[in-house]
């Protein structure tokens, strides 16, 4: 008798114009590859270049759009030989308006585990947490057999009990080129914030001047082009533009760029999660920046990487600015330390799959 084939699904949403979840979402994915027989894919409305940029094996079954969630269903009720679910990492919104969203994730929980399945929640962080969706979300992590948080606050919120790097620290350690010669300070920030004040102005360019450094600002997500000219312009740097260039490619040249950094600050989490793969010492300087950062951060054991600029003097900006510039060596130790307990975390959750089907 032929051995009924095995399934897993992998929720992969996101858009094209942000490298950092294409990051996280191919992180996502390459967790899930290898798990069955057969893969299927929700990527919601996103373009074909989305799947180019996660590598989406051609085989996989994609669905799109909302209106594909009841065929999703539908695959996971009559889904056989206990199947797989992999949840998206990233940042989860629970704020009001999200309790429907949460019974479907509940369901489809309960589903799997009915069937004798295992349920994977890559590293989250929970943003604007409200009831009654954070109860419902917590139920459904503690029935997950890997249930994981990129962020201690998160996991308190969740009574969650693992705590692991963001899945973006397992996207590649790149050499980069020796510390000597890396003559860039790179700069990407989000263009939603207001623009920095002349004494953040001021600091960066009397750092990059002093310590013999470039200033370049570059685009890691599109909505952000605009301030990334803008500063160019303002700190007399230079200015990449993403423009036509495709997604792929982009991504590519960003990670060349960050391998001959010696600073890059944003207030993109995935910026500096790039730069401290590609060696560069990553800060985050703006006024009233979020704990995102810096919980993620921390959890490599990277502390003080974050500073509220707001008010500060630019004396007071620049002596934070050299004060990071000392902690390339620091960098690297944490970074490698992260990628390796990542790669042991997915040696685990295969574990628990192959234990699950015996």
């Amino acid at each position: 008798m032929a051995r009924r084939p095995t399934r897993t699904f992998v929720s992969l949403t996101g858009p094209a114009g942000n490298i950092g979840d294409a990051l996280i979402r191919r992180g996502t994915l390459e967790w899930a590859l290898g798990t069955s027989d057969e893969l299927v894919a929700y990527v919601g409305e996103a373009p074909d270049v989305w799947l180019a940029q996660l590598g989406v094996p051609a085989d996989a079954t994609i669905l799109r759009s909302k209106r594909s969630v009841p065929r999703w269903l539908w695959l996971l009720a009559t889904a056989r030989r206990r199947p797989v679910l992999v949840f998206e990492a990233g940042e989860v919104p629970l704020d009001r308006g999200n309790g429907l969203r949460e019974i479907v994730f509940l369901a489809e929980t309960l589903i799997v585990r009915l069937k004798g399945g295992v349920v994977v929640r890559p590293p989250r962080g929970i943003r604007a947490a409200t009831n009654p969706a954070l109860w419902i979300h917590a139920r459904a992590a503690r029935l997950s057999q890997v249930a994981l948080w990129r962020d201690r606050a998160s996991a308190k919120l969740a009574g969650g009990r693992r705590v692991v790097p963001d899945i973006g620290f397992a996207a590649g350690i790149r050499a980069g080129v020796p510390e000597a010669e890396r003559d860039e300070l790179i700069i990407s920030l989000r263009g939603a914030r207001p623009m920095p004040d002349e004494a953040w102005i001021e600091a960066v360019r009397s750092v990059a001047a002093d310590e013999g450094l470039r200033i370049r600002t570059v685009v890691q997500v599109r909505e952000d082009e605009d301030r990334a000219r803008e500063l160019a312009q303002a700190l007399g740097g230079t200015f990449e533009p993403w423009a036509d260039t495709d997604a792929v490619t982009q991504e590519a040249q960003l990670r060349d760029r960050y391998d001959r950094a010696r600073l890059v600050i944003s207030d993109r989490m995935h910026v500096l999660v790039l730069a401290a793969l590609s060696g560069a010492v990553p800060a985050e300087l703006v006024p009233r920046p979020t704990a995102k950062i810096a919980a993620a951060f921390e959890v490599i054991g990277l502390r003080g990487i974050t500073r509220d600029a707001e008010g500060a003097d630019t004396v007071t900006l620049a002596a934070f600015l050299r004060a990071q510039l000392e902690r390339n060596a620091e960098v690297i130790a944490r970074v490698s330390a992260a990628e390796t307990e990542l790669a042991g975390v997915k040696t685990e959750l295969r574990d628990t799959i192959r234990a699950a089907r015996g």
